[in-house]
């Protein structure tokens, strides 16, 4: 029987990777989204409209796939959505399951994080399942510039020493990386879980990456935990969002094992920012950068 893929958040900076790599490999593809307009046309692409808060668009369309790609942005109600969709999936006969996760760190360290741990633990506990594989990637990329108040002020800002190292890694590597474990065979990865660290910079390195891609002067500034605190909760982000963003400082190594996910070597900030800067130089020149 043909491979066919089922996927979550293919319209975001992850689920997009993801997607364009399966629909490069040619096989067929099934997009559950609320925003079908999002979705590129292609041949391949099977669209079911639907959300995280009534399932039944999902049961009804997910029999016959053999691999699910599991993104869920619905931080409030995690667990239970990918219990629910996890289950059904098994239970139609999915094979695989590419859970996108986050870092592990000791239990309970941040809120912010423990919830994937939660919804992780909870998807690989389900009984009878196929094999479940765990990406646990660490701080996007595409999280550390504030366009804002480099627009304003010419700067970027953290609460690190500018020396601080840091780690990061690129959401095209993470999609690629789910995109290759899905294209290969399930014996392949099994139940695998894999850390994510794409590179490690400190805040000045990046000031001065940002400086080569805008072509202006970005200086660093380190504000008090409690000011950057503030920045978060104002933005909108919840309270455990905004603690662990504004006071994360663990630094790991880079994941040795990252070219033999993505065929390649993971990308550094600098690539990475060139990239970006490329995909959104209309958005960067309409806010004077």
């Amino acid at each position: 029987m043909a491979e066919k893929y089922y996927l979550t958040g293919a319209t975001g900076q992850i689920g997009k990777v993801v997607l364009q790599e399966l629909v490069k490999a040619g096989v067929q593809i099934t997009v559950y989204t609320r925003s079908p307009d999002k979705v590129p046309k292609a041949n391949n692409i099977t669209i079911v409209e639907g959300d995280f808060k009534d399932l039944t668009p999902f049961e009804n369309s997910i029999a016959g796939h053999t691999r699910l790609f599991l993104l869920i942005a619905d931080r409030d109600n995690l667990t239970n959505i990918k219990i629910a969709m996890g289950t059904r999936a098994y239970a139609a006969g999915v094979k695989q399951i590419v859970d996108l996760s986050a870092k592990r760190l000791p239990y309970r360290s941040y809120n912010g994080l423990h919830i994937h741990e939660l919804a992780e633990d909870a998807l690989y506990a389900i009984k009878d399942r196929g094999y479940h594989v765990a990406l646990r990637p660490t701080n996007f990329m595409s999280n550390m510039n504030f366009f804002d108040i480099v627009k304003k002020q010419d700067r970027i800002v953290d609460t690190a020493d500018p020396d601080e190292k840091q780690e990061w890694i690129s959401t095209t590597d993470i999609g690629l990386a789910g995109a290759r474990i899905l294209l290969q065979p399930v014996e392949k990865h099994k139940d695998a879980t894999y850390e994510l660290v794409g590179a490690i910079a400190t805040p000045a390195e990046r000031a001065a990456i940002l400086s080569k891609v805008t072509g202006r002067q970005i200086t660093y500034t380190q504000l008090p935990v409690q000011e950057l605190y503030d920045y978060y909760i104002n933005g909108g982000f919840t309270p455990d969002l905004s603690y662990y963003l504004a006071t994360y400082q663990v630094v790991d190594p880079v994941s040795r094992g990252l070219p033999l996910l993505l065929g390649r070597a993971p990308e550094s900030v600098e690539v990475w920012s060139f990239t970006y800067f490329n995909f959104t130089k209309t958005t960067l020149i309409e806010m004077g950068l």
